[in-house]
């Protein structure tokens, strides 16, 4: 064996390149089937409806001379390179923070560009691009896990850390990486990985970007592994590997190799996809505010219990108090996200995109921000430990009489204790797709989806996805 060989050792490392490396379509549990078909056409749609986004154009207009290629954009006719195809579909699948959620990351924008964009290049089968996609997710969200809540904690943000390696290891995947070089590509892409929250309180579009960066990087970790370029053995485990430096705590050898356990229920079946247009650790706040509605001018205050990660995520005084023009504030702000609720403001897509378009003023004399002062937020240890992984919401309302009521959330709408039902998921396809695709290709779009045939190109479906509606016939899908 060469110095550079390093899956033949009986180590974390070569469990999951050998997950990798090993996992095939008869692997996708029967259970795992309706998690993937929504994944895939929920990260479809987030990326047909988040095109105008100005960051999106700005990362697009970026990319002004992309390499030559055979993978497509969507809406755009041309195809380009696999890796910058990826780069702008994650980006616009990342860019409103709509997208799905597991193991405090947003898997999905980062396995199904990937995967569609590699397959394409390579003239790949439906059935090989979802194999790798499976592979990648599951990589994702079961390192993810490995890593919470501390990635989160330490001011990571997690996806931006996690997509380089699902990146990574979906092209690994498709591009027929061997044992050897599987590892390569993972050990390639910690070199990559980066990302703060620092977005949460000054702002920032880099954070719509860091899923674009995120994949490109993995997919070029699977090609220099390709090609030669090797990586660190441990680089996971390793005294300065990705354990001990983004979370400061070895991992339990035992827990980490039963996480790459072929036993072990594939974690995509606890899907999250979410309800409204902010950070996930809000959604289970929104729901318990929702309740309250009725009541909210007789409402006196309001104690929100937090967990760790929420607080990372979602404590900023400062919007709090004098309320913000900036959406990353908007869209990382608990208080003015729980202010929304109880108003009866939305906090979904249609009510943040007014707040972009500037139909929809959040100043400090906005009667959400106005509640917002009405909040308190107190951090729980005892919700930290009882929930290391998942995102759990308890509110204690006074009122003005003095009463109070307490309401806990385990989850919120979307998530696997709360899921859509199948005519709510659509309404939020629909609401993305049609002004983009119209409703004919996108119903076409997610027959090919919900079909889930092994043997169609995947050519069939980046068809649909290439050709934006003109003005005139987004009109009339819509009148």
């Amino acid at each position: 064996m060469s110095e550079g060989q390093i899956t033949g050792e009986v180590n974390f490392e070569g469990a999951v390149s050998r997950f990798i490396n090993e996992f095939r379509w008869a692997d996708i549990e029967q259970a795992s089937v309706p998690a993937l078909k929504a994944l895939i056409k929920d990260q479809l749609a987030l990326q047909a409806g988040a095109v105008d986004l100005p960051w999106s154009r700005d990362a697009r207009r970026f990319l002004n001379k992309p390499r030559a290629g055979a993978s497509s954009v969507v809406l755009e006719a041309s195809k380009i390179d696999a890796g910058d195809a990826a780069y702008i579909n994650a980006t616009y699948g990342h860019g409103f923070e709509y997208d799905d959620v597991a193991s405090n990351g947003h898997p999905g924008c980062c396995v199904v560009p990937t995967a569609i964009a590699v397959g394409e290049e390579l003239g790949a089968s439906f059935g090989q691009v979802v194999e790798a996609m499976m592979a990648g997710y599951e990589v994702y969200v079961r390192l993810g896990r490995l890593a919470a809540p501390d990635l989160v904690n330490a001011g990571w943000h997690a996806h931006a850390v996690l997509a380089n390696f699902g990146a990574a290891a979906v092209a690994a995947k498709l591009y027929r990486l061997d044992m050897d070089q599987t590892a390569h590509a993972m050990a390639i892409a910690l070199s990559h990985a980066s990302g703060t929250t620092e977005y949460t309180k000054s702002g920032g579009s880099i954070k719509r970007i860091h899923a674009g960066i995120a994949v490109r990087n993995g997919i070029e970790a699977a090609r220099l592994a390709k090609v030669g370029i090797t990586g660190p053995k441990r680089y996971l485990t390793g005294p300065k590997g990705f354990f001990r430096n983004f979370i400061r705590r070895d991992v339990v050898i035992a827990d980490a190799m039963q996480a790459f356990s072929t036993v072990l229920e594939q974690r995509i079946t606890n899907i999250w996809l979410k309800a409204y247009c902010c950070c996930g650790a809000h959604h289970p706040y929104i729901d318990a505010m929702a309740l309250f509605q009725e009541r909210a001018d007789d409402i006196e205050s309001v104690e929100a219990v937090i967990q760790g990660m929420t607080r990372t995520l979602g404590d900023n005084p400062h919007a709090q108090q004098n309320g913000t023009a900036n959406i990353e504030e908007l869209q990382f702000s608990l208080t003015l996200q729980m202010g929304l609720a109880v108003l009866g403001k939305g906090n979904g897509y249609a009510t943040h995109r007014a707040f972009l378009d500037g139909d929809f003023a959040l100043d400090e004399g906005s009667p959400v921000v106005e509640f917002s002062r009405r909040i308190r937020l107190r951090h729980s240890e005892e919700l930290d430990r009882r929930y290391p992984f998942n995102f759990v919401g308890e509110v204690i309302v006074t009122f003005k009489d003095g009463s109070k009521e307490a309401v806990f959330m385990e989850g919120g709408k979307g998530m696997p204790s709360n899921p859509f039902t199948l005519e709510e998921h659509q309404a939020k396809l629909d609401e993305l797709t049609v002004n983009a695709l119209g409703p004919h290709t996108a119903s076409e779009l997610f027959a090919v989806i919900d079909r889930f045939d092994p043997d169609v190109p995947i050519a069939v479906l980046t068809d649909l996805l290439r050709h934006r509606l003109t003005v005139s016939q987004a009109h009339s899908a819509t009148a």
